[in-house]
């Protein structure tokens, strides 16, 4: 009986065969493969013919920590699940593909331990550079001893979301001050004058940023802010959920409420419903990065877009152009946001 699983077997050959075969040393083969200017056309020509013939297929491992260097990048991003950062992700790998890179994806939890411990495994495999989304970068005070490092050591990073006030490494962010402007703009043309603000902490650099714009618009009509409706604490659902109600049980309740996400617009809407108000109606909520659903939603979300894949896809160029010591035309971008006006604060 003929053994199948033999007849579809296939050899994996080594460099030292593709050398035996060709008859030229192994770091002829090499200079072949990386196309060096040290080797003649003619052997370079039966180099590559003899692989072709084998289907020889280099490790590419092992080229790479010979070589101290790869075609590999690191991303950090704090919470895979949140819908905003698989977006720029997106992004970032499509355009990787197409410059012939791979994306190695770390979860850091939004711990700065782990953002560390990360970032030295990915430097241990010597990726070409470093992307990091929305990670401890974005606190106003905090841990940057591993961002001075990569600063130090001149290795190629972007930053997506956050800046660093004294440490100049290049980034792409949208315009927050800008952000909290137009949603609050947007509720004061409507006639509303009691607006709450729900973001983050007051660590945040992406919540202080939309405070501002919030601020701004306030002072540009004339309008004393009511401090009682401002709440800055962490961005978890849970905390939302219970501010907005104590919000609501206020005697003064709020008109509208402005939110540093559309997951926190969502638990704004969820918990006008159990106090028994209806969005739009008695409450008008604006979040804010327009994810997927946010428009599918019930009522559709207002809310302020960033274009996250596109965003992604600058960042990558902009690490790519600072990996092959091209020029970098912009290493601070701020990207206009854009208010989409729907079913919850038409």
């Amino acid at each position: 009986m003929i053994n199948r699983n033999k007849m579809t077997e296939k050899k994996n050959y080594s460099i030292y065969d593709v050398a035996k075969k060709a008859g030229v040393s192994i770091a002829t083969i090499s200079r072949a493969l990386n196309n060096s200017k040290f080797i003649k056309d003619q052997t370079k020509d039966k180099v590559l013919k003899v692989i072709k013939e084998l289907d020889y297929r280099p490790n590419y491992f092992a080229k790479n920590l010979v070589k101290k260097t790869s075609k590999t990048i690191g991303l950090l991003i704090p919470d895979i699940i949140n819908p905003v950062f698989p977006e720029m992700a997106k992004g970032i790998s499509d355009k990787a593909f197409l410059k012939k890179y791979t994306v190695f994806l770390c979860n850091t939890n939004s711990s700065v331990e782990k953002e560390v411990e990360l970032l030295k495994n990915l430097l241990e495999k010597h990726v070409a550079g470093i992307i990091f989304i929305s990670t401890e970068m974005c606190n106003r005070k905090g841990d940057f001893e591993h961002y001075i490092y990569l600063k130090n050591k001149n290795i190629p990073t972007i930053l997506i979301n956050g800046a660093l006030e004294d440490i100049d490494i290049p980034f792409v962010r949208i315009n927050e001050v800008r952000a909290g402007y137009i949603a609050t703009v947007h509720m004061l043309k409507k006639g509303l004058r009691k607006i709450a603000f729900l973001g983050g902490s007051s660590n945040s650099i992406p919540t202080c940023e939309k405070l501002k714009g919030y601020k701004k618009a306030f002072k540009e009509f004339g309008i004393l802010i009511d401090k009682k409706y401002i709440i800055l604490d962490h961005h978890e659902v849970e905390n939302c959920f219970k501010n907005t109600i104590k919000l609501l049980e206020m005697s003064d309740r709020p008109e509208g409420i402005i939110t540093a996400s559309d997951i926190l617009a969502i638990e704004v809407i969820k918990a006008s419903n159990v106090k028994g108000f209806s969005v739009p109606k008695d409450l008008k909520v604006i979040g804010f990065d327009d994810i997927s659903f946010s428009s599918s939603y019930s009522p559709s979300i207002t809310t302020i877009s960033q274009p996250k894949y596109e965003m992604g896809a600058i960042a990558l160029d902009m690490l790519i152009n600072i990996i092959e010591k091209k020029d970098l035309l912009e290493r601070k971008i701020l990207i206009k946001p854009t208010l989409i006006i729907r079913d919850s604060c038409p």
